[in-house]
């Protein structure tokens, strides 16, 4: 018989693995718990999402499935079959890679992660959801970006609560979008507790036309109140004969 201190363990090194993106691990640790826990829905939620991961969607569909069965009203499973539904009816043409994470692979484009100066920031978001809710996201889904009068929440396609933008990026894109600017936001890596995105703008409004929506870091680093201070303290030399005793 299973102890609770060995499927703590399981439970922590299926999440590693998950995070880590090495799906074929979770995998593995997944079906160890299943068996375990027979009947465990957050287990099987996890099982499945690792089939999904793999490509193996009437595999994972078949696991939510059973999920249902045992909480019918279960969100994540509802969802989960929903969006391979979803993928199934849009497969053909999509998937060129033989297989595998095939299908997911060809929704992403490496350009999506590109970045460009004034045009893309990172992020990382505060007050982030639940790490059970981080595991079921991907790098490359597009999340979308709500404003509210204090601060920007950033939700997934369901409109549930994935984190929030720190209070200087939210006041200043708050700003740029109610000037009518527009963004694409992207997930750009999940951690332990952790989630950042990627933020690009895709229309730029005529009132900003001449407004990066992102400020170059090296210059707001150069231009910061610590550099100027430092700069102010600086001793001048004219002579330069104290730069060249320093370099010997």
């Amino acid at each position: 018989m299973a102890t609770d201190s060995t499927c703590d363990d399981l439970y922590r090194q299926a999440l590693d693995a998950a995070l880590n993106c090495d799906w074929d691990k979770a995998l593995e640790i997944n079906l160890r718990l299943s068996k375990l826990l027979p009947g465990n829905t957050e287990c099987l939620n996890r099982l499945a999402k690792s089939y999904f991961e793999l490509g193996k969607y009437t595999l994972a569909k078949k696991i939510y499935s059973q999920v249902l069965e045992i909480d019918p009203y279960n969100t994540i499973a509802q969802k989960n079959i929903k969006k391979i539904s979803s993928f199934k009816k849009n497969a053909n043409g999509l998937n060129h890679n033989g297989g595998g994470n095939g299908l997911l692979k060809a929704s992403l484009s490496p350009s999506l992660f590109l970045e460009e100066p004034g045009v893309t920031k990172i992020v990382n978001l505060v007050k982030v959801a639940e790490p059970q809710k981080l595991l079921t996201l991907s790098p490359g889904s597009i999340v979308n970006l709500i404003a509210k009068k204090r601060g920007i929440s950033v939700v997934d396609s369901y409109n549930q609560y994935l984190g929030a933008l720190p209070d200087d990026s939210a006041h200043h894109l708050q700003k740029l979008i109610s000037g009518g600017n527009k963004y694409q936001v992207i997930i750009k890596s999940v951690k332990n507790n952790g989630l950042s995105i990627l933020i690009r703008e895709v229309f730029r409004s005529k009132k900003f036309k001449n407004q990066a929506s992102f400020l170059d870091e090296s210059r707001v680093l150069a231009y910061s109140s610590d550099n100027i201070s430092l700069m102010k303290e600086m001793p001048e030399d004219d002579t330069g004969e104290e730069a060249s005793d320093s370099s010997l």
